[in-house]
C-alpha cells in the first residue's frame, strides 16, 4: 500500500509561526494534509482543544526526515527487533 500525503518541495520554502502556551500540550499533528495542523489542549474545568496550524517549512522537513529524540529511534528499533524475533519463534 502506497502512503499519500500533500507536501510537495515549495513548502520547504513556504514559512510561518507556531506558538504554544504554556499550560497546553500538544495532542496530535497531521503533517500529512494540505494544511499542517496540530490539535493542543489545555487540561482544567473547561478541557479545552484549539487546532493551530504547522508552517508548512516545518511539516516538510518533520515528514520527510527521521528526527526526535535518539532514545525514540533506538526504543523502535528494539521493539521492531523484538517484533520480529516474536513473529519467528528466535
Amino acid at each position: 500500500m502506497e502512503r499519500k500525503n500533500c507536501k510537495t518541495p515549495d513548502w520547504q520554502y513556504t514559512g510561518g509561526t507556531i506558538e504554544i502556551p504554556d499550560g497546553w500540550f500538544v495532542y496530535k499533528v497531521d503533517l500529512d494534509c494540505e494544511h499542517p495542523y496540530a490539535v493542543i489542549c489545555q487540561c482544567g474545568p473547561f478541557d479545552e482543544t484549539v487546532n493551530i496550524s504547522i508552517p508548512k517549512s516545518l511539516a516538510y522537513y518533520l515528514s520527510t526526515h527521521f528526527c526526535g529524540s535518539k532514545v525514540m529511534r533506538e526504543q523502535i528499533e528494539e521493539d521492531t527487533r523484538r517484533s520480529i524475533r516474536n513473529v519467528l519463534g528466535i
